[in-house]
């Protein structure tokens, strides 16, 4: 059994901005995993970064271990990135990046994983080190939750992502993110320093960082060792890689500049409005699916200030743990602890919060649909898509829910099946994107009325048979 690691860093760009201190990130990482003596086969990708050679490069790799036994495979990436939201996937940005050639000059994260399944590694720890690299692996109550789709899932990992998939991440001469997890290792005091014990150091770190929070998954036993703490290690000076580039310029522009180059991307009032228009139209085109029109009527409601929307309080937490700059104020209560045995004497317990809502004074058309499907026959039920639409200067982010209504009297529903809230961003200088994502909702929530009709009808059927 052999351990491996992957080790990318790209610097150069060029059509976009490059990052000189990628190259320090290189180094440091590099001088560290040969300083472990842990990692039989190391594939470095550091000079030739363009498309072609990196995907060539990591498939002959991959295709090289294939039958061997892998105990720990390290994957390590410092560069641009990107957020794909109609895909819900990271891509790693290349040297030859161009919007026109988007997926070819990417790498997908999710290629990645399925090259990891592929080897099946008893430990999987990859570290990313890029702006939009918090891919939710494992989510929580606004989204599905489960690990992975595919059939074989990774299932002892370590993944360590330097920022959310809203958020940046920053870097001087050496990237802040892979500056943390290198002084977590290098200034340990104990002989061996495990993985949990790094992602502690580096949550530490970058506790009162509100522009970067680093993302972690972690499924395992939690005490998976990273190194034993040598005097190689200890030997590692961390100065030494933190070189001044004297022609780093990551978005080095004038503060005029800036602010031209930001208000691009914003919309007027008058703009939202007409997207959220067209967002509802696109919306409403789940009556054209299927046998849809058939058996149902199309009833698409519009609703002012979040009003009467089941479970709002989840998107207002999601809200509020977030820095944002959304149009919207939350609602809460803080509920004293008035049955604490102890009283006021211990500070620790905090009062509970209750989220009541969200609030707008944006004054648009609408801020949330009801989209909603009612049966022409009595042997089905009403279903429902609840879209909340959070709005800011520069994008709007959409969550969703699909609502089934259980008959509670006659032809009286009330709501009772519902899966859990999404969301994705829809940025207003990347509209086409957005609406893609709601051709895939629509087909997704026709999914749904079409699992729940067959499994309404197995019943009835099963119950038919037994009278």
């Amino acid at each position: 059994m052999k351990n491996v690691a992957i080790v990318i860093a790209v610097s150069d760009y060029e059509n976009i901005t490059p990052l000189p201190g990628c190259k320090n990130d290189y180094k440091l990482i590099s001088d560290i995993l040969k300083a472990t003596n842990k990692y039989t086969d190391v594939l470095e990708i550091y000079e030739k970064t363009d498309s072609l050679n990196v995907k060539e490069s990591l498939t002959s790799f991959f295709s090289g271990i294939k039958e061997e036994e892998i105990g720990e495979l390290f994957f390590y990436y410092t560069g641009h990135g990107t957020y794909d939201g109609e895909e819900e996937d990271l891509r790693f940005v290349l040297t030859d990046y161009s919007k026109e050639k988007y997926n070819t000059t990417t790498l997908s994260n999710n290629f990645i994983d399925q090259q990891i399944r592929g080897v099946d590694p008893k430990l999987t720890v990859k570290v990313v080190d890029a702006c939009n690299s918090g891919i939710p692996y494992i989510k929580g109550d606004l989204e599905v939750t489960q690990i992975f789709e595919q059939e074989k899932a990774i299932s002892n990992l370590y993944f360590m992502f330097s920022s959310h998939s809203h958020q940046s991440s920053y870097v001087d001469t050496i990237s802040h993110f892979t500056k943390s997890f290198a002084e977590a290792i290098l200034n340990y005091k104990g002989n061996e320093i495990s993985y949990a014990s790094i992602i502690e150091y580096i949550k530490d770190k970058f506790a009162q960082s509100s522009k970067q929070t680093p993302y972690f998954v972690t499924q395992g036993t939690m005490s998976d060792i990273f190194c034993n703490i040598t005097d190689i290690i200890k030997n590692i000076d961390i100065k030494k890689y933190e070189k001044q580039i004297l022609d780093y310029k990551k978005e080095e522009t004038s503060l005029t500049e800036a602010i031209k180059r930001l208000s691009k991307s914003y919309s007027s009032k008058d703009e939202i409005d007409k997207i959220l228009s067209e967002m509802k139209e696109a919306f409403a085109e789940i009556i054209n699916i299927d046998f849809l029109a058939e058996i149902f009527s199309l009833d698409v409601i519009e609703v002012s200030n979040y009003t009467e929307i089941l479970d709002i309080d989840a998107v207002a937490r999601w809200i509020d743990e977030k820095p944002n700059d959304y149009f919207i104020e939350v609602e809460k209560e803080e509920i004293s602890n008035s049955n604490n045995i102890y009283g006021n004497l211990i500070p620790l317990f905090k009062p509970k919060v209750e989220f009541k809502g969200i609030f707008t004074r944006l004054n648009t058309t609408f801020d949330s649909l009801k989209i909603k499907l009612n049966p022409s026959y009595p042997a089905t039920f009403p279903y429902q898509c609840n879209v909340v639409f959070l709005i800011s200067r520069y994008k709007i982010t959409v969550f969703y829910k699909f609502i089934t209504y259980h008959e509670t009297g006659w032809e009286i529903y009330e709501y009772g099946d519902k899966s859990k809230w999404k969301y994705f961003d829809l940025r207003y200088a990347n509209k086409s994107e957005g609406m893609k994502r709601i051709k895939k909702i629509n087909n997704e929530f026709f999914e749904y009325i079409k699992s729940s009709i067959q499994a309404r009808l197995e019943v009835q059927n099963s119950s038919n048979k037994h009278d």
